[in-house]
């Protein structure tokens, strides 16, 4: 099998049974890649990463006030998302749509669950007070 010059689909078929026939011929085999069932060319999601906890629990004394927090991650992470639920399970269409949106470009992000109320205690109010927005997701791009 040659080198098409501006192969239409046909030509392409043409040439993948042609090469497909050749490599059964010498081999007996399948070219790899091409057995039923094999996903080395199917696009595979990525690995979620856990979400962020800003907190070390409910009750847990901070050190440091919690804008500081918020400030110390969004200028250190190159781009954090605040969403509504988690990463995995957004709880809210907007937030699902911002998740959505990053992944499909293949955005590395990390994501902070506004709604965790066990380990990011009180964010909601102090993001809001943060960003003067009212409203989320929130992604912060540094």
């Amino acid at each position: 099998v040659g080198i098409l010059e501006d192969p239409d689909r046909s030509a392409l078929v043409d040439a993948w049974k042609s090469w497909m026939e050749e490599h059964i011929a010498e081999t007996g085999n399948v070219p790899p890649g091409n057995e039923s069932g094999n996903s080395t060319w199917v696009r595979q999601p990525a690995k979620a990463k856990p979400d962020l906890r800003l907190t070390p629990g409910h009750g847990k004394q901070l050190t440091v006030p919690l804008e500081e927090l918020i400030d110390k991650l969004v200028k250190e992470i190159e781009v954090v998302v605040f969403i509504k639920g988690s990463r995995n399970a957004p709880q809210c269409g907007f937030s699902q749509r911002v998740l959505g949106i990053l992944n499909s470009h293949g955005v590395d992000y990390e994501s902070v669950n506004v709604l965790d109320e066990e380990y990011n205690f009180g964010l909601r109010e102090a993001l809001k007070e943060y960003s003067n927005w009212p409203t989320f997701p929130q992604i912060f791009v540094r």
